[in-house]
């Protein structure tokens, strides 16, 4: 089978990375098309690679002939009106030359950005939809035109990808028909993600982490504001934020650190290496999700498969991942008084957190492996092509 999968940047994320090479490896010839600055290329092409994973390296803007070329279109009376094809042929001319069997945009809006080729294809498409591409962008000002290439896309695909049945019911406001939706949950590598063999909770110290980008999406502030509430009631806490994002974005949250007087509290540690991110779970004693949308959060799942108990908040499918009272707790959106209060009772009930964690683990181990992940995506590859 030839799986064209298209949406790739670099470096890829996790979930996408373990999928590609996963799939590779039960056979599946995998051409992953990889948008990548010229400047961030180790050697001409790819810096780096995807193991068993054909990539084809799209032009990007960065790259100088691309640029001077760019530099004249801008300049130029008709640039505003011909913009939508033009800054997109270059890459257009690189896939355009693939014959796949199956095509899959990894995000809305990249299928929205390639829909033209899919006629020169003529093979069936899977479009995923995943969080705030679906729950939040249609709904900011001025989307006009990416709710019609939602619309569009949609409607066209041969079947779409969903991590989530909360994710299906909000694709349907924009076109989705539920008959060629399939619900596929994220899934996390349990073996690498397992419980440290240390003891948490030995010291006086509560340790809670947040891993995710420094999008406002992820309600990081909201985390902040109960980290906040802790401290006032008396409890002793640290708090890691692990990720990265805009200097904008992070400068916002140093602010916040800042204005809610939490410099020795809180933490932002950057991104990390996977590794890193382990350890920081297996020292932790509870991990916190603040966010505004998600499908399902793969940090929440790499948390629970740690034993890690969860306080969540109940936006887009967490609920179909962390039962309130079961591998956690699920607390309203922009709420931090519900978060601080679900925290500060995992802080004063060891037991708790240790059986909440291990019930985390064992959903994990139930219903969120790359083994059953990759069965339901081959699955729906060889149903498309048959």
């Amino acid at each position: 089978m030839k799986l064209l999968v298209a949406g790739v940047t670099w470096p890829p994320e996790t979930f996408l990375r373990q999928r590609l090479e996963g799939l590779a490896r039960r056979g599946v010839e995998v051409t992953a098309a990889v948008s990548v600055p010229r400047r961030r290329a180790a050697r001409p092409g790819l810096p780096g690679v995807l193991q068993g994973v054909r990539m084809v390296r799209l032009p990007h803007w960065d790259d100088p002939k691309l640029l001077r070329a760019w530099r004249a279109i801008w300049a130029s009376a008709w640039w505003k009106a011909a913009r939508g094809e033009w800054r997109r042929w270059p890459a257009y001319a690189a896939l355009a030359r693939l014959r796949p069997e199956v095509v899959h945009f990894e995000w809305n809006s990249v299928a929205i950005d390639y829909w033209p080729l899919v006629e020169r294809w003529r093979r069936p498409v899977v479009i995923s939809c995943r969080g705030s591409q679906i729950q939040v962008r249609p709904h900011l000002p001025g989307q006009e035109e990416y709710v019609r290439g939602l619309e569009r896309t949609l409607g066209g695909a041969t079947a779409v990808h969903c991590v989530s049945a909360a994710i299906r019911e909000e694709a349907a406001k924009f076109g989705l028909d539920r008959r060629k939706a399939v619900v596929i949950r994220p899934a996390v590598d349990a073996e690498f993600f397992q419980p440290g063999g240390g003891r948490r909770g030995d010291d006086a110290e509560f340790r809670i982490v947040s891993t995710g980008s420094l999008h406002w999406v992820k309600g990081h502030e909201y985390a902040l504001a109960a980290v906040r509430k802790l401290v006032d009631d008396g409890l002793q806490v640290r708090f890691e934020i692990i990720g990265d994002g805009k200097k904008a974005e992070r400068q916002r949250l140093q602010y916040a650190i800042q204005d809610l007087g939490l410099e020795s509290v809180a933490r932002l540690r950057g991104a990390l290496p996977p590794a890193a991110v382990r350890e920081a779970l297996q020292q932790a004693d509870a991990f916190l999700l603040a966010s505004l949308s998600e499908g399902i959060s793969n940090a929440a799942l790499e948390a629970m498969a740690c034993a890690v108990p969860v306080v969540t908040t109940g936006c887009g499918g967490m609920r179909e991942a962390v039962s309130d009272g079961v591998e956690g707790f699920v607390v309203p959106v922009r709420d931090p008084a519900a978060m601080a209060g679900a925290l500060a009772k995992l802080a004063g009930d060891r037991e708790l957190r240790e059986r909440l964690g291990r019930a985390g683990r064992e959903r994990v181990l139930r219903e969120f492996t790359l083994a059953r992940q990759m069965d339901d995506f081959l699955s729906l590859y060889r149903r498309l092509v048959a």
